[in-house]
């Protein structure tokens, strides 16, 4: 999930790479449809507030848990702290590369395969979002929606 308008106090978003987690509040966009195009973001209070809206776990007393909005948003807040989160693209190639805080980057060739997984389990539909970010122009060639 790394970067689109957001619901949570009109902030931007930064769409990550799974539809079931937070989004991290952008910081800042650069080169734009160039060949190094670059967005930055980190989780905020406001993204964490949103997530336990949608609260994919169950964890919320209004989704049958046992946590109150305020002590889920506390729990994942001491889990993320201020996580980073950075996406590359090189909009010449299609190219986009996603840096978690934790785990293995993701990179992504656009256009993609006819029968590609773009369901929301493939962790696809941020990253495409990123791209369309990054990279409006080719975003618009690819017909990325």
């Amino acid at each position: 999930m790394l970067l689109a308008a957001s619901g949570a106090a009109g902030a931007r978003d930064s769409p990550l790479a799974s539809c079931k987690g937070w989004n991290a509040t952008l910081n800042q966009r650069s080169g734009i449809d160039s060949r190094r195009a670059t967005m930055t973001g980190t989780v905020t209070e406001a993204n964490l507030a949103e997530y336990c809206r949608r609260d994919p776990g169950g964890e919320t007393v209004q989704y049958g848990g046992d946590l109150t909005v305020k002590a889920y948003i506390a729990k994942y807040r001491q889990q993320v702290g201020h996580a980073f989160y950075r996406a590359v693209a090189d909009c010449t190639k299609g190219s986009l590369s996603f840096f978690p805080p934790q785990g293995d980057p993701q990179t992504v060739l656009f256009p993609l395969a006819e029968d590609a997984d773009t369901s929301c389990a493939s962790g696809m539909p941020p990253l495409m979002a990123q791209f369309k970010l990054l990279c409006p122009k080719a975003a618009a060639r690819y017909h990325i929606e």
